[in-house]
């Protein structure tokens, strides 16, 4: 089979891929359709590229991020049924935006969405989980503040990008270089945060001024199809004190013990007691009940997200099997460029085609650390940054559910995103890149 050949169906089962996803198409039965056909074209029996290499591939994902997934998810959900999200945003807007009105308040609540989620997301709860856990405080501040619902989810993933690229933080993309370069996870901490400081005030410059102009435009909040969100009287809320309570506790115990799944064990139960009383029984039901289906609720959050995650990297793992998918890696790694710029590039290669930051990172830092003469800390942060350039790309599972919960097609919210998590990853990532090539010894 003609390499050349084999590299132009991958493109086009990616493009496929994107275009289908835009189109509303579930990556469900996409995602398969577009790795029979780069099996077929590939020489890859048809049968097994779906039953073995497939199958495989997904079934690693989920059995690699279960216990993140349902733990995240789960503290999640604790979270918004207490009132403990919620709290948060409202806290910091009576703070900043109490006597604030028109484009000024859009601006503050611009900045305070992505403080409340890099808040949740630095705290321990996985950047997809996340997610979840912040549509409905999301809304909340969008409707005080007259913001169109089409920026919702640009105003989630942009602080929960920016935790995720955080030295120290307490989540997969930054525990996967730890334990396979032997670095701690503040590793690269000046050029790490410079890359938040480039992402913040780059994603909150575009949020704002679109925002500014939609509603010059015309446009303003309405819930559309999404669930309104239950207010509580202010006294029902948890202390604001509490409320971090958790998320600083995943933080510490996350950078004392080096581990996620405990980190979050100790959110999780931490959040419980913190919260119980503040959970209000539902209708006709005990408190420990309505704890149950909330709980319930966040399994069945945790399936749904693990799933649509594995069948992209089910895919993903078809196109890993085809010699065409080698020789592009060859090709990158074998760019003549600094070594600090190949990271980003073959990192974020890496994560789009295999569908998972995770995925190509534990495949990319190994090859990486034994050919370029870069430091472990340089190579952990720029490679952590970089992972979540092309970890939203239309066709990621979080990304078709939360635009879906927003009741949003993809035409509508996508470009926030893409702007806030693509285009301004990028940027942190190459800065990052810049400064360790300028100034080797900053690890």
């Amino acid at each position: 089979m003609n390499i050349t050949v084999g590299i132009i169906s991958i493109l086009i089962a990616f493009a496929i891929l994107i275009f289908l996803s835009f189109k509303g198409m579930s990556v469900m039965y996409v995602a398969p359709i577009c790795a029979l056909f780069v099996a077929g074209i590939n020489g890859i029996p048809l049968l097994t590229s779906i039953t073995e290499i497939f199958v495989a591939g997904a079934g690693g994902f989920m059995q690699s991020l279960f216990a993140i997934f349902l733990l995240s998810i789960l503290m999640g959900r604790i979270y918004i049924a207490s009132g403990a999200a919620p709290k948060i945003a409202k806290t910091l807007m009576g703070v900043f935006a109490k006597n604030a009105d028109g484009k000024r308040k859009q601006t503050i609540a611009v900045f305070i969405c992505i403080a409340v989620s890099f808040l949740m997301c630095y705290g321990g709860i996985d950047t997809f989980c996340a997610l979840f856990t912040l549509f409905p405080v999301m809304a909340t501040i969008c409707k005080e503040a007259n913001i169109p619902r089409k920026f919702m989810v640009g105003l989630i993933t942009c602080g929960v990008s920016t935790a995720a690229i955080t030295p120290g933080a307490p989540l997969v993309v930054n525990s996967i270089p730890m334990g396979l370069l032997g670095t701690s996870s503040y590793a690269g901490l000046i050029p790490g945060l410079i890359g938040v400081v480039i992402m913040v005030a780059g994603g909150g410059f575009y949020l704002t001024t679109a925002i500014h102009k939609a509603s010059a435009a015309g446009l303003n909040f309405e819930y559309g199809s999404i669930a309104v969100p239950e207010e509580k009287e202010d006294d029902k809320y948890p202390n604001f004190i509490l409320c971090i309570l958790p998320l600083v506790a995943v933080v510490i115990v996350f950078n004392v013990v080096g581990e996620l799944v405990p980190a979050l064990l100790v959110g999780f139960i931490l959040s419980l007691v913190c919260f119980w009383r503040n959970i209000e029984p539902a209708e006709g039901k005990s408190r420990f009940a309505t704890v149950i289906d909330s709980l319930n609720e966040g399994g069945k959050t945790a399936a749904e997200s693990l799933f649509l995650g594995g069948v992209v990297v089910g895919f993903a793992t078809v196109v890993q099997a085809t010699d065409a998918y080698q020789a592009i890696i060859d090709g990158t790694l074998s760019l003549n460029i600094p070594g600090t710029l190949l990271v980003v590039f073959a990192v974020t290669i890496l994560v789009g085609l295999t569908g998972s930051p995770p995925a190509g990172l534990q495949i990319v830092i190994p090859v990486l650390s034994e050919s370029l003469a870069i430091s472990p800390e340089a190579l952990h942060r720029i490679a952590s940054t970089a992972s979540q350039t092309f970890d939203t790309l239309p066709f990621q599972g979080a990304i078709i559910i939360m635009l879906g919960m927003a009741g949003l097609k993809h035409k509508e919210g996508y470009m926030p995103v893409f702007m806030c998590t693509v285009v301004w990853t990028m940027a942190a990532a190459l800065a990052e890149a810049f400064i360790f090539m300028a100034f080797p010894g900053l690890g």
